[in-house]
């Protein structure tokens, strides 16, 4: 324990170990954000599209995979939040990179409210309209828009008026097909996320208020309130899952994914038309459920870490996971990429474990002659 340490020697162990943990901590940080599908919708002509990470998987209307969209080729950068489709079938996303710092990070964690400008940074960021056959679009809005997240967005097929929840900004937005401001921002939200049209009402997952909000969507009056449902009953309360995120009408039903604080680890809730508590739904243990979707008499849920597809009748009866070779062909080189990063991450720890080990066994060495100090 008592040999002089050469500093030059002492500078390398130092640099390599810091080199070892920005390896560990970067690689593992890439093989987390290679994640599972995320969103599903069904596009006017009856297609099923299942966004996974930049691509979205089209299928027909009974579930055989169609092809590939590379969001990248839109200028998609990282699609984070919902999208939908006009009525001609157009996609409304948001293109751009994630310019979120970590101090907005945190403040989007501790839910404060996000100040930020709505103001795109770049003239290709923000929310735009896409055509998926001519891969080409064209800026939303008559001014450019960004939210830098849309974790909502809902458009009325019949009119293709948009509803977005501003989910950091805790403030709901309606607007043209055109992109012109028509209602709002209406405020008395916390965190609000998903919506749903239904019945000329507008149902709205008030994360942290707890509940469902149910709104006027018409313009003239726009966010008036029509009342509120209770979706976290006593079983969700003792599995932590407190915070609705997704919701949709199953028949008669409601299913509401009530995530934990994290925003993950959800379970999917069932209630009657009137809001009662029925169930909860029988998903994995490890199941990290996004989106809920009714689709060819169907119900499918998106579980992000689990890279699957659960499917269920609509009176929740566990049926075979949905698949497609598209989904499958993803999924297989999603996995190969997070094994890559986990590989990487392996060799970071790796070289810190062997400096470890290796100051221990030279510092319980005995000092040598020539090592011995006064």
């Amino acid at each position: 324990m008592n040999a002089n340490v050469n500093p030059a020697i002492a500078a390398l162990v130092i640099a390599l170990t810091v080199v070892g943990i920005g390896i560990w901590t970067w690689a593992s940080g890439q093989a987390k954000e290679i994640g599972g599908p995320s969103e599903i919708r069904v596009a006017p002509n009856g297609h099923l599209f299942i966004q996974m990470q930049n691509q979205l998987l089209e299928h027909d209307g009974a579930g055989q995979f169609v092809r590939r969209h590379d969001l990248r080729e839109l200028g998609v950068v990282r699609a984070i939040g919902a999208l939908d489709f006009f009525s001609d079938g157009d996609v409304l996303l948001r293109r751009g990179p994630d310019t979120r710092t970590l101090k907005q990070n945190i403040r989007a964690l501790l839910r404060k409210t996000n100040r930020q400008s709505i103001t795109p940074t770049t003239p290709d960021t923000g929310l735009a309209r896409c055509d998926l056959v001519a891969m080409s679009c064209d800026t939303f809005g008559e001014s450019p828009i960004d939210f830098k997240t849309a974790f909502g967005v809902v458009i009325d097929r019949s009119s293709d008026d948009v509803y977005v929840s501003d989910t950091s900004r805790h403030l709901l937005r309606k607007y043209s097909s055109d992109g012109a401001s028509i209602g709002g921002p209406v405020a008395g939200f916390r965190f609000p996320n998903d919506l749903v049209l239904l019945d000329e009402q507008l149902f709205v997952t008030d994360t942290n208020h707890h509940r469902v909000a149910i709104i006027d969507p018409h313009t003239q009056g726009f966010g008036s309130t029509f009342g509120e449902a209770d979706v976290v009953p006593a079983q969700a309360k003792n599995s932590r899952q407190i915070w609705p995120s997704d919701l949709a009408r199953i028949g008669d039903s409601w299913w509401v994914n009530n995530m934990r604080s994290s925003m993950r680890d959800g379970g999917i809730y069932v209630f009657d038309a009137a809001w009662g508590f029925k169930y909860k739904l029988a998903l994995p243990d490890d199941a990290d459920p996004i989106d809920i979707r009714e689709f060819d008499e169907e119900v499918l849920v998106s579980d992000w870490r689990n890279d699957r597809i659960h499917r269920f009748s609509p009176d929740g009866q566990a049926l075979a996971p949905f698949s497609s070779a598209g989904l499958r062909a993803l999924v297989a080189e999603s996995s190969q990429a997070r094994m890559k990063f986990y590989l990487l991450a392996t060799v970071g720890m790796g070289m810190i474990v062997i400096l470890i080990v290796g100051l221990l066994i030279k510092g319980l060495t005995p000092a040598g002659p020539s090592d011995a100090r006064r």
